[in-house]
């Protein structure tokens, strides 16, 4: 797959991932843009770290759940849905 054919965003359960591919680490890196926590991930392949944002998102969501927690939302995030 050519990387100008690869989107550098990721969407799970209304969540949203910035991705970046690195050349010099070969591998793509991203961070889950809608929470207030640092939720990053990163792999090789795309699938392998749409897998990884999957599965990390899951997580988080999962401790929030845990603990008590709402997931929480930036305030860029917040603000649309606060119409």
């Amino acid at each position: 797959m050519s990387q100008n054919t690869i989107p550098m965003t990721m969407e799970h359960k209304g969540y949203t991932a910035t991705v970046e591919w690195d050349e010099e680490s070969q591998c793509f890196s991203g961070e889950v843009i809608d929470t207030w926590g640092m939720v990053v991930f990163f792999d090789y392949t795309w699938e392998k770290a749409y897998e990884g944002f999957k599965a990390i998102l899951d997580d988080y969501l999962r401790d929030c759940e845990k603990d008590g927690e709402e997931p929480r939302m930036s305030n860029r995030k917040a603000l649309a849905y606060t119409s």
